[in-house]
């Protein structure tokens, strides 16, 4: 492999526009098409960005000019995308959350090793530089002994989105737990609560808050919303916020705005950003340095067991205790 990557994208719905962007911006890579199910998605994707627009998952494969793909369907769909993709030799760009089980995300390490390909999680928050330069300030010791730290999300979702989400709690904070992990490293306990407000047709949760407690005595604070935009002076969009005895950080997607009706958050240069990032870093570090991705498979499945921990309690109907309130005579 010379240093251009070809690049194809496997699912081109909603996620596949920030993906098009950032492979069109990104030294080394080219899309060389797309595939969905959908043949107009797929067309659409191509006109925009270029490139061809593929029959199948199997014509995909069978091209030698792609030598990576994005792996960008559905959940539900990621692992067998992806595992067929390994052992085609591609390398694999793969959306989060990665899977649903900790042996699906099992059965891709063990496919990325016997194909000697890479298979990157798309954990694409932390790509950003200044996540980045907060990991550096962590890791020498300027911040002092971390007390907190705070990852806020609050974009509203119209109750027709947020439903197809299936709930905030694993579609969302998916990108909670895998900053936490890169971040301060490994929870040992948490509490969670979830709720919702639109009383509709949605059935599932649409805010959630997990509340970790680190090995040094810090507190992590995650909150995810779909209920509301936050039109305040000081706006908690999402916001990252790391407080130590010797300093802090302060990072927030409000730096930059420009008007893209496209979709929740689109039109935030910092969210357009991290999958530039993230693509760079792919395309650049992993797939033609061979150096390791910035967050693993491995931290994937310790972002699952976050959020599963935090299903189990919210199953235990004595965790949420009901407040006693005296009742004046």
């Amino acid at each position: 492999m010379d240093d251009s990557v070809g690049v194809a994208f496997i699912g081109a719905g909603t996620v596949a526009e920030m993906h098009g962007r950032g492979v069109a911006v990104v030294p080394n890579a080219r899309l060389i098409g797309a595939y969905d199910v959908d043949p107009v998605k797929a067309r659409a994707i191509t006109a925009k960005f270029g490139g061809q627009v593929f029959d199948s998952l199997q014509q995909v494969l069978a091209s030698p000019d792609v030598d990576a793909v994005h792996v960008l369907t559905p959940v539900a769909h990621h692992v067998p995308d992806a595992i067929t993709s390994l052992e085609a030799g591609k390398h694999v760009l793969l959306e989060k959350p990665v899977a649903q089980t900790h042996a699906e995300i099992a059965g891709l390490k063990a496919a990325a090793a016997q194909a000697g390909r890479v298979c990157m999680p798309a954990h694409n928050y932390i790509y950003a530089p200044s996540i980045r330069r907060a990991k550096r300030l962590l890791e020498t010791g300027k911040l002092g002994k971390v007390a907190s730290l705070w990852i806020l999300y609050n974009i509203f979702h119209a109750e027709d989105v947020a439903a197809t989400y299936g709930g905030v709690l694993r579609a969302v904070c998916t990108h909670h737990a895998y900053s936490l992990l890169y971040l301060l490293g490994r929870p040992r306990r948490i509490t969670a609560t979830t709720s919702r407000i639109q009383q509709g047709n949605l059935t599932c949760e649409e805010q959630a808050m997990i509340v970790c407690e680190m090995d040094n005595g810090a507190i992590a604070n995650l909150w995810t919303s779909f209920a509301a935009d936050d039109p305040t002076n000081d706006p908690w969009t999402v916001i990252y916020k790391i407080l130590g005895t010797n300093g802090g950080i302060s990072y927030s997607w409000n730096e930059a705005q420009f008007k893209d009706n496209g979709g929740p958050a689109w039109g935030m240069s910092c969210y357009e950003e991290t999958f530039t990032e993230e693509i760079d870093y792919f395309i650049n570090r992993c797939v033609l340095a061979a150096e390791p991705p910035l967050s693993s498979l491995s931290d994937a499945a310790d972002a699952l067991s976050i959020l599963m921990a935090a299903e189990r309690f919210l199953s235990i109907a004595k965790a949420r205790e009901t407040i006693a309130y005296e009742v004046e005579q």
